[in-house]
């Protein structure tokens, strides 16, 4: 062996052993503070973000090298970096407030170098549309004097611009990394342990054993398997990946056209983001703004539910009108035998549910409980026992779920501190306000196309921290609940992920279908149409989200559900034969005015779906009796 390839041996072993370090330090010290308590909140920011910044360039290719020394000398220098702003940061922390309004030639220089390698790594990682509205914020808080009168404010230097960014809790350390650090981080290392241990399989096997069988088997599957693996992933794309891998082929196989498949698969997954009790980064920042998790579940879980109920019934229309069976028996795992060899892998998602909804613990303390339960499992169930050093590397490994999460929210600190620096943030909401004229349906469209707009270039919880600081409170002025109204950019943001041009889990549906990418998207959204008419219900009737009484609340539910059904009849022009233009126009609307809250709508929207499933009983009778009448 050359000398070249022993060192190219040497310096991944190094890279990989760093990764195992790092990561493993950083998930043990979630997991101990969140039971144990957290650091003050400056210094556990700057331990969060610099520690996931440092898998950066260990875990992804930042630049092109020819040889791996070269690579090894940089990710040693950005390494290096790091720590020194992190131990410098770390050490300052408690004497900051006596610093206010001064910056050293320390801290300009160290404070710069954070802001470029935030931005370059998340513009590397996430994708460059943050980033750039990032940069954008920046130029406009040092160009303030300069800019058109009404957009115009003060103007900041440079060294005003990195203090508020490095120094403190209002910029880079702010509120969105906060969250990441106390509350996404431990969950994401819990969801990572749990997929990383086969719980998703499980899923996926259960599911089609229940489900295969029945007509358009395999595409229920993927709605029930994605919704199910949504709970410990919480993203879209991973969602595809990994239940798509499995049943958008089973789909095709049973009948299902390659852009229906990939479609079905899209939405499922996209919908994982509703689902508690695991909802992604953006569900938790929602939390901090809100008051508490159990509040987010609770409003969570009747929208998400009535979602999955839309496209289920959409898919058992599709294969009612093409005539797609299900699988045949022995192609179908045997239920008892799943279960058998994997109900020990469900135990600790079941604990967490119960310790946030049953006990009411903390999110982190559920969390904590669900982890040790998790790896005892691992380690100690017979005849399933792994390795106490697997385990460590699994755990090590579920860091760098973290790492895109830790940008992101670090990067939204970057925009939102320099937007309540400046003020800009409050001309919008009242510039929004103006431009609805008051109406509230119209600042809720326009919020729509705004968070999908958003949506399409940024994760889901990047678009959320941007719309929570400047839309959120433009509703709640003009009257709406303020937890409807966090929900309402909440979900369209997820809804980019189906919306073309940008549906980047279309996209990755496609890949794994074989189908035309933009054809995909297009069935995705059409797919996906309760998750566009639902936030504009649970605005008008927040019973839908839990808020009301009992009595409010099931009425809501059963409403909701027959305009569901409405809905999906409406999408797929079939109901006991196709449906012509007109009639899928009466079923829209009366769909939509079921939904809407009120005896008058209800009544309306039952009409119009009455006369209409009348009509095709009527028509489906007369040509079975056509068919079945004696020949003269």
């Amino acid at each position: 062996m050359s000398n070249d390839a022993v060192k190219e041996g040497l310096s991944a072993r190094i890279q990989k052993g760093t990764v195992l370090v790092i990561g493993l330090t950083l998930a043990v010290f979630h997991i101990y503070t969140s039971f144990f308590g957290a650091l003050p909140s400056y210094q556990h920011r700057i331990v969060h973000l610099v520690f996931s910044m440092m898998l950066v360039p260990l875990c992804y290719n930042l630049f092109k090298f020819k040889n791996q020394a070269g690579k090894f000398v940089c990710q040693f220098i950005f390494i290096a970096v790091l720590a020194v702003i992190g131990v410098y940061s770390y050490s300052i922390a408690n004497d900051m407030w006596k610093q206010s309004g001064t910056m050293s030639n320390v801290d300009m220089v160290l404070g710069t170098m954070l802001v470029i390698m935030l931005l370059f790594f998340t513009w590397k990682v996430v994708g460059a549309a943050m980033p750039v509205i990032a940069m954008l914020c920046i130029l406009y808080a040092l160009l303030g004097p300069r800019l058109p009168q009404g957009i115009a404010h003060r103007g900041y230097d440079w060294s005003r611009i990195t203090e508020l960014l490095f120094k403190g809790t209002n910029g880079i350390f702010g509120t969105p990394l906060g969250v990441s650090s106390i509350y996404v981080s431990v969950f994401v290392i819990f969801a990572g342990v749990l997929e990383a241990s086969g719980a998703g399989d499980v899923f996926i096997r259960l599911t089609q054993s229940l489900l295969g069988g029945f007509r358009g088997g395999p595409a229920k599957v993927a709605v029930v398997a994605s919704s199910l693996f949504g709970t410990i992933s919480g993203s879209a794309v991973a969602n595809v990946v990994g239940t798509g891998s499995f049943t958008i082929p089973l789909m095709k196989k049973s009948g299902f056209k390659p852009e229906f498949a990939g479609a079905v698969e899209t939405a499922a997954s996209s919908g994982g983001q509703l689902m508690p009790p695991v909802m992604g980064a953006a569900a938790f920042i929602m939390a901090d703004y809100i008051g508490s998790y159990q509040q987010v579940l609770v409003a969570a879980i009747i929208p998400a539910i009535l979602f999955y109920i839309a496209l289920f019934m959409m898919i058992d229309l599709e294969a009612l009108k093409n005539n797609l069976r299900g699988q045949s028996g022995e192609d179908l795992p045997n239920f008892r035998e799943e279960l058998k060899n994997g109900w020990f892998l469900l135990l600790p998602l079941a604990l967490l549910v119960f310790l946030l909804v049953g006990v009411r613990y903390s999110a982190q303390k559920s969390a904590f409980f669900s982890i040790i339960f998790l790896v005892l499992i691992m380690l100690l169930y017979p005849g399933k026992r792994r390795k106490f050093w697997d385990v460590v590397r699994l755990i090590a490994g579920s860091s760098k779920g973290m790492v895109s999460v830790a940008l992101i929210t670090g990067t939204a600190g970057i925009i939102v501190g320099i937007l309540m620096l400046t003020g800009i943030g409050y001309k919008l909401s009242s510039l929004l306000i103006a431009l609805s004229g008051g109406h509230v349906f119209l600042l809720l469209f326009l919020t729509m196309l705004t968070s999908v707009i958003l949506g399409m270039g940024m994760p889901t919880s990047a678009a959320y921290v941007l719309l929570a600081t400047l839309i959120v409170p433009a509703l709640e002025e003009l009257g709406v609940m303020k937890i409807a109204a966090h929900f309402f950019v909440f979900y369209f943001g997820i809804m980019a992920n189906v919306t073309p041009p940008v549906a980047v889990a279309a996209y990755t549906a496609a890949g794994i279908a074989e189908s035309d990418a933009m054809k995909t998207g297009l069935v995705a959204w059409r797919l996906s149409l309760a998750g566009f008419l639902m936030p504009f219900m649970f605005c008008i009737n927040p019973a839908l989200i839990g808020q009301g009484s009992p009595v409010e609340i099931v009425l809501a539910i059963i409403t909701a559900l027959i305009g569901s059904f409405g809905l999906a009849t409406a999408v797929q022009r079939y109901f006991k034969g196709n449906l012509n233009w007109p009639q899928t126009i009466i079923v829209l609307a009366g769909a939509i005015c079921t939904m809407v809250p009120g005896s008058v709508t209800d009544v309306i929207g039952l009409a119009c779906l009455g006369v209409v499933y009348v009509s095709q009983t009527m028509k489906e009778k007369r040509l079975k009796t056509q068919v079945t009448a004696p020949m003269l």
